[in-house]
């Protein structure tokens, strides 16, 4: 069975916003879907050079990278797995 990941970002402090990035980068290797949402807390920092390159490596692959809070409730909807990083 394929599993639909969805990797939630909640937090601002941008060693973890990375960390998650990195993370669903490494689910990706799983052959499944994966979407992350960056909560409205990291969007402002979705920019920082450090987590584009994360971001620009999931969205070429075809995982979406969805800013903000209005995406979650359709991501989860979706997720049949979920990763939260706080």
């Amino acid at each position: 069975m394929t599993a639909r990941i969805l990797v939630l970002v909640r937090t601002a402090v941008p060693a973890r916003i990375a960390e998650a990035l990195r993370g669903a980068v490494g689910l990706t290797l799983r052959g499944d879907p994966v979407v992350v949402v960056l909560g409205d807390e990291a969007v402002p920092l979705a920019g920082a050079a450090a987590l584009a390159r994360a971001v620009a490596t999931l969205t070429s692959f075809g995982h979406p990278v969805h800013l903000g809070d209005a995406h979650v409730a359709a991501a989860l909807a979706a997720a049949t797995a979920v990763e939260v990083w706080t």
